[in-house]
């Protein structure tokens, strides 16, 4: 399932999810359902900013934007963890007034227990939407899409703090009916972290962070496996969106020809592709290495002609 139609799916999903807990939280009683349904209403509306996001991405590069328009999907993650952080705080500064209320002697009313199999439905239907939508995440390499998957997980661990909360107040005595709010409380903090976590990594990609220092020794590895290549060095990576850039500079035999150079920088940005995609953005400075003898030339120029065989031997294959 691609990048829109998993998000179309969430917002249908989120949609049903957040109209049927506001009603039966506020017909009921029940804070926790109301908290989360918020919580589904921040989902619907972070949906409609991945959506648009994706679509600005999947513009190719223009004039304005010669290494496309990636970005635009870390802020649409951006977005999504403002929202989220949002949605959070004030659920948890109405769930805190409510219990500092109880403390205090006045007991919130009994939520119905229809709130409890509400929220339950809630549960599953997002952990499904949750993994469904991660998967689609990693595959498309889209951080949008990712941050938006942890957004349904979120909602399924809000759910279920609010199942217990809602189950304890309206089952037991009036003392626990402090549960409701309580787990309001526990949604509230749960949102917020999950928005400081997406706005963390969103920020960490506008800044041109480098990817984990495991994804760049395995670069390296990839690089140095490729014939003529020695000293692989002066490795730069970021992401752009779903696309990744790296630069790298190697160094080949100076007495080599450039065509035979050329092919060696050629083969070094085929692998790297091959390892992130098509797509990736790829610069690769050679730098000649002097040598006393001819002998380092002839094991080069020999690894070139194998290089040449191999990609006419792939061209006829494919």
């Amino acid at each position: 399932m691609n990048e829109q139609r998993i998000t179309a799916l969430g917002a249908l999903t989120n949609i049903l999810l957040a109209g049927v807990k506001l009603t039966i939280g506020t017909v009921s009683g029940s804070r926790a359902l109301v908290a989360d349904g918020v919580h589904s209403l921040s989902d619907l509306v972070t949906d409609a900013a991945v959506f648009l996001g994706i679509q600005a991405a999947e513009k190719p590069a223009d004039e304005t934007h010669s290494f496309g328009h990636g970005r635009y999907e870390t802020i649409s993650a951006l977005f999504v963890g403002l929202v989220l952080g949002a949605a959070g705080v004030g659920v948890g500064v109405d769930a805190v007034r409510t219990i500092v209320d109880a403390v205090r002697g006045t007991f919130p009313n009994r939520p119905g227990p229809v709130a409890a199999v509400v929220a339950a439905v809630s549960i599953l239907t997002k952990e499904i939407l949750y993994r469904v939508t991660y998967r689609a995440g990693v595959t498309t390499g889209s951080p949008a899409v990712t941050a938006n998957a942890w957004h349904h997980r979120t909602d399924a661990l809000s759910s279920l703090a609010a199942f217990v909360g809602i189950t304890a107040a309206a089952f037991f005595g009036p003392q626990w009916r402090i549960m409701d709010p309580a787990a309001a409380l526990v949604v509230a903090i749960l949102v917020v972290y999950a928005g400081g976590h997406t706005v963390w990594f969103a920020l960490q990609e506008m800044t041109d962070a480098a990817l984990p220092a495991n994804i760049r020794r395995e670069i390296v590895q990839e690089v140095r496996s490729v014939e003529g290549v020695n000293d692989p060095h002066n490795l730069k990576t970021r992401r752009l969106g779903t696309t990744v850039a790296v630069e790298i500079h190697i160094r080949v035999d100076g007495s080599i020809t450039v065509d035979a150079g050329h092919h060696i920088a050629t083969e070094v940005e085929k692998q790297i592709k091959v390892k992130f995609g098509s797509n990736t953005r790829v610069i690769t400075h050679v730098e000649p290495i002097v040598t006393r003898t001819g002998v380092l030339r002839e094991d080069l120029e020999q690894r070139v002609d194998n290089l040449r065989t191999r990609e006419r031997t792939d061209l006829l294959h494919d």
